[in-house]
């Protein structure tokens, strides 16, 4: 009997397979074919066709070649039998050479066969056997069920086949599908499963049979008949079948097997139809797609698809009932085909870039709503690590979120009877999140106005509102947060979740006092009580501030709230340790983290602290000794959380800051060799190395070129780094290159690129004022107080300080967000200072007083500096010493340990001014202060001590004076504060030329001389002229560090002078000390033999420095 399909179509419009002409229902008993049968219906075909037909095979989706089978086969029978072979007649059909058996395994089944018997039955063998499910045993298996005599089988319930059946067809592509029929046939109607189905349905897929396959297919998913229960979903074969169908690109049967799917047993999910889900981008039918979208080239079936629409779409969507099917058919089946695209090992992301954006086209064009697939496609693309990281490269999920509003908004054409829902809520939610972690803010607000536009008349849903929250208060918007907030308030109830976003966003911007008022609000207004994220956000919003007292007070508070700590407790405590270089407070609170249970030796970050700790004690063999243990222990999996990146990256900052570009290379080399993640931060210590050792133009290459290439983000500190390293060498046209490079790229701005901003533009200035030969100290630097005044009206100063970027300042000092304002108002002083414009500098102090808020207010130490050089420049003495008093009770909160705080030391001042005195450099190397911090106040202290000794002593004895000095910088000393090499010079020049020759040898002695490295040796009789300074010394410029201590050539010349004049007392008989009964010149060689004798081995230069200190000595 002819398939009905060949009554309604001709011989070249069939769209079956040729071996659906004869319905094997009709078959009857198992007949041999004559090998002489060639394709039904032959006569209707012209002989060359018919020839062709002949020699082509069927397509294949990529099974082995042996497992291939001829189009013509040998026809199976479709009846049950009842007669059974014994074991000796099992034997004799294997003899038999069955199709496809392989006579070598065969043989040794039969061998493994022989041996199982010996110890049980057949029966019992085959069950063990089915039961361990050992792979690669069909063969016995067939041969064990073949031994068990017939009565025995018939006599017991089907259970056996059943399992045989799993087991045979465990493989999709069975080695013999002709026996898997067999047993399938053997089963009753009402014994036969699901899996058997499946096993059936997949050996008539082995055969290259889909007609039988479809037929068995539709009984088996017909009225539900194995769904159990509401959403269970039975597995019949469908995957197995629609690979089939899609391989051979046979649409119309696989349109027919899907709807047969939808309609019958998956109709509903949790109570809603299927289809309506589908069409919803609720669901994609995995379970019947997997296999099919894992086929080699299911990239050109999806091809063939689309042509198949193009040329039969008219007939699926005349009928309301059919558009649905067909549509749910094809908004089903690409979202699993996009999975196979994005998830490769190696993706190809311009190739997948062509695949997504052609797919769409073609879709529209065919008039298949894309709406399901837009929001599956870039839904995908949100929950991938490629999507969601940094990339300078085309975002494909944005576009095609560009092309979906466009579509929905502008092209879709409205169906009464064909309802569109709008763009998802949840790849909303998703895209505005991505766009927030990569500060697109007008982008943020633009997709808010998109939901706004396709939910009229919805608010904002709990997802949107906390990813906006999170998003804003992470870049320190409180705008937006009270905002949107505010709107949650209004809508929904409030919880923990969304009230702690309040705390937060303060902590991100350091502002102590917003983040205790929103503390208070909470638990006042609100009337929620503070849990344990919120009093860790409120010791964030301490530590970012540097407040240690603050920190640690809070963290007390927590404790007797009954909180327990966790890791975000205790990590920003250690980390605040680790930056003050406090070892001995990092390690008891570490110790107590690790008592109370708080996993802090597992956590990576946690663990950082020490070598940061140690880096900031300058410890680095410990340091580097920490790291290579936790890398040992990340390789281990011992360590968890962040990669290692951020140690190494630190470990690098520390080698960069000091010129070392040696180290540097040899850790970054140590991260690649290791697979350590790089960074952009990574990339940015190592221009900060370049630097340091005058490289701009090779770190301003690395901006340019290596991070883009490197698919990295260019960030603010990148370009602080550029702009201050060329200012540093003198290239000023480059630093405002780099500066305008910044502004046209529109890169968020932080506290480092501001003021590096304001040095670039306020140089330039300079330089160009100065080749004018405009001397006017009053001619203001217009550019550069615009810029300023851009900065403190158009942003937030608060956003400045709420990023996650290393900080690039010159001087520490409090980032809080109320001295923002006053610390760039100090910048802009100190350009003023250097033209000596003093009235435009009391005018700015006042706009800077105007700026700041007035309560718990607190001068930042670089805006203090700036005003004092102010006043010293305008000879303002009583001002320098309120600057002066202000810098000293600022810079003690800078400086402040753990220990301090818990221990109050009793004040170092004793009545004693003596800077020779043992005690003063034991109490400096024992004093508790921040070991990193001890130079904060070093400019400050310089310009205090050069007006002490530059004032006119006709007003204040210079005596009294210098003493005033030598007691400031004796209380500097005792309490841990470091002083520079030029105030130390200064201030032994001052204590030389007004008559205190033995304080000023002593003081050399003690503080300069140690590390005099001595002169050079000149060749006798050649007197040099080119040298000048320190290379009269045995120096090299990789000598001089910033921190060095040592007598400068014009402190020994004018020392070398005192020497001379106290001999030539001497000589005149003036200089006895009758209290020590010895000379002045006996008593300098005894307190200062190195200073002495540094003096008499001067070389004699005759500069102009000898000449003008020594002329009058000499004559």
């Amino acid at each position: 009997m002819l398939h009905s399909t060949f009554w309604h179509h001709g011989a070249s419009d069939l769209s079956l397979p040729l071996w659906w002409a004869i319905n094997p229902a009709s078959t009857g008993a198992e007949q041999p074919a004559p090998s002489s049968d060639g394709p039904p219906l032959d006569f209707l075909y012209p002989d060359k066709t018919l020839a062709l037909l002949r020699t082509l095979s069927v397509r294949s989706d990529g099974a082995p070649d042996g497992r291939r089978l001829q189009l013509q086969r040998q026809p199976v029978r479709s009846y049950a039998t009842a007669r059974r072979l014994d074991s000796q007649g099992a034997a004799a059909e294997l003899d038999g050479q069955e199709d496809g058996v392989d006579v070598a395994e065969a043989k040794e089944a039969k061998r493994e066969m022989h041996e199982r018997l010996m110890g049980s039955s057949a029966h019992d063998s085959l069950s063990e056997l089915l039961r361990r499910q050992e792979p690669g045993k069909q063969e016995l298996a067939w041969q064990l069920y073949n031994a068990i005599p017939a009565r025995a089988l018939s006599s017991r319930p089907p259970d056996l086949i059943l399992s045989l059946l799993e087991y045979l067809s465990a493989d999709t592509e069975p080695a013999i599908p002709t026996r898997i029929i067999r047993l399938f046939e053997q089963l009753p109607g009402q014994a036969r499963t699901a899996s058997s189905f499946r096993a059936a349905i997949i050996a008539q897929v082995a055969l290259r049979q889909p007609g039988p396959a479809l037929h068995l297919h539709g009984l088996a998913v017909g009225s539900g008949r194995f769904v159990e229960y509401e959403d269970h979903v039975p597995n019949v074969g469908t995957d197995v079948l629609l690979r089939r169908l899609v391989a051979d690109e046979q649409w119309d049967l696989a349109i027919r097997a899907f709807s047969e799917y939808v309609s019958e047993t998956r109709f509903s999910i949790n109570r809603q139809r299927t289809t309506y889900r589908i069409r919803w981008g609720q669901t994609t039918l995995p379970e019947i797609w997997h296999e099919a979208a894992q086929l080699p080239e299911i990239k050109e079936h999806v091809q063939s698809l689309l042509v198949y629409i193009r040329e039969n779409k008219y007939a699926h969507m005349l009928k309301p009932k059919k558009k649905e099917l067909f549509v749910a058919f094809v908004q089903s089946f690409l979202p699993n085909v996009m999975d196979r695209v994005l998830l490769v090992r190696k993706p190809n992301e311009d190739d997948i870039w062509d695949w997504f954006t052609k797919l769409f086209e073609d879709m529209t064009s065919l008039g298949i709503p894309p709406d399901a697939s837009y929001d599956y496609a870039i839904n995908t693309m949100m929950q991938m690590d490629r999507y969601r990281a940094y990339t300078n490269q085309r975002k494909l999920h944005l576009e095609l979120y560009r092309r979906y509003r466009q579509w929905y908004l502008y092209e879709r054409v409205d169906d009464p009877k064909w309802k569109t829902l709008p763009p998802q809520l949840p790849m909303l939610t998703a895209v505005i999140t991505a766009h927030g972690n990569h500060d697109s803010w007008h982008r943020v607000e633009d997709v808010v106005q998109d939901v706004r536009t396709f939910y009229p008349d919805r608010p904002l849903t709990i997802p949107i509102l906390q990813s906006l929250l999170l998003v804003y208060a992470e870049h320190g918007d409180v705008e937006n947060v009270d905002k949107y907030f505010a709107e949650f308030k209004d809508t929904y109830e409030i919880t923990p979740k969304q009230a702690q976003s309040l705390i937060y966003v303060q902590a991100r911007r350091a502002d102590v006092p917003g983040a205790l008022a929103a503390f208070r609000r909470i638990r006042e207004e609100l009337g929620i009580t503070p849990d344990l994220q919120m009093w860790n956000t409120l010791l964030l919003a301490y530590v970012r501030a540097d407040d240690l007292d603050g920190a640690l007070e809070a963290f007390n508070h927590a404790l007797d709230a009954g909180m327990t700590p966790d890791v975000y407790t205790f990590g920003p405590m250690l980390n605040m340790c680790a930056n003050r270089g406090d070892i001995e407070a990092f390690e008891s609170l570490y110790s107590r983290a690790k008592q109370m249970g708080v996993p802090v030796d597992t956590d990576v970050r946690a663990r950082s602290g020490y070598v940061q700790a140690f880096l900031g004690a300058d410890d680095i063999e410990a340091a580097e000794e920490i790291a290579r243990g936790m890398l040992q222990q990340w390789k281990a999996g011992i360590l968890v959380g962040h990669p290692l990146t951020h140690t190494w990256n630190i470990m690098i900052q520390y080698y960069a800051l000091r010129g070392d570009v040696a180290n540097s290379r040899r850790l970054y080399r140590d991260m690649v060799d290791n697979k350590i993640p790089l960074d952009n931060i990574t990339f940015g210590s190592l221009m900060r190395a370049l630097v340091e050792i005058k490289q701009t133009n090779a770190a301003y290459r690395i901006l340019r070129k290596t991070l883009p290439v490197n698919n990295m983000r260019v960030e603010a500190i990148h370009y602080a780094i550029v702009m201050t390293g060329f200012l540093k060498e003198g290239q000023y046209d480059k630093a405002l290159e780099a500066y305008e490079r910044m502004v046209e790229r529109n890169v968020n701005q932080t506290i480092s690129s501001r003021r590096a901003a304001i040095n670039t533009v306020g140089m330039s200035e300079l330089v160009r004022l100065m080749r004018a030969r405009n001397n006017d100290p009053r001619q203001q630097l217009k550019h550069v107080e615009k810029l300023l005044r851009g900065m403190l009206t158009s942003g937030d100063v608060g956003q400045d300080i709420a990023h996650r970027q290393p900080n690039h300042n010159r001087h520490i000092d409090a980032q809080t967000q109320s001295v923002v304002p006053a610390s760039y108002y100090g910048l802009l002083i100190t350009l003023y200072n250097a033209r000596g414009a003093y009235a435009i500098c009391k005018e700015l102090f006042a706009k800077a007083d105007a700026s700041t808020e007035p309560q718990d207010y607190e001068a930042p130490t670089t805006f203090l500096t700036a005003i004092m050089e102010s006043h010293y420049r305008a000879k303002e003495w009583d001002e320098v010493q309120k600057c002066w008093d202000l810098v000293r009770q600022s810079s003690s909160k800078l400086v402040k340990t753990f220990r301090q705080v818990m221990n109050p030391a009793p004040s170092g001042d004793d009545g004693s001014t003596s800077l020779t005195d043992g005690t003063v450099i034991q109490r400096f190397e024992e004093s508790s202060i921040a070991l990193n911090r001890r130079q904060v106040i070093v400019k400050a202290t310089r310009i205090y001590i050069r007006s002490l000794i530059n004032r006119n002593p006709k007003m204040s004895p210079t005596r009294e004076l210098l003493a005033k000095a030598q007691h400031a910088i004796r209380d500097l000393l005792v309490n841990g504060f470091v002083i520079d090499n030029f105030t130390w010079n200064e201030f032994v020049v001052a204590l030389a030329q007004n008559g205190q020759v033995v304080s000023a040898f002593t003081i050399a002695e003690t503080y300069l001389m140690p590390r005099f490295p001595g002169w050079r040796n000149l060749a006798p009789f050649y007197i040099r002229h080119d040298r000048k300074g320190y290379q009269w010394m045995e120096l090299r410029h990789y000598d001089i560090k910033r921190n060095t201590v040592l007598p400068r050539y014009k402190t020994l010349v004018v020392l070398a002078k005192a020497f001379a004049v106290v001999k030539e007392d001497e000589r005149n008989g003036v200089g006895y000390v009758e209290k020590e009964a010895k000379w002045a010149r006996e008593i300098l060689e005894e307190q200062a033999p190195n200073v002495c004798r540094a003096v008499e081995t001067m070389p004699r230069t005759n500069d102009k420095i000898q000449e003008r200190y020594l002329e009058e000595v000499r004559s």
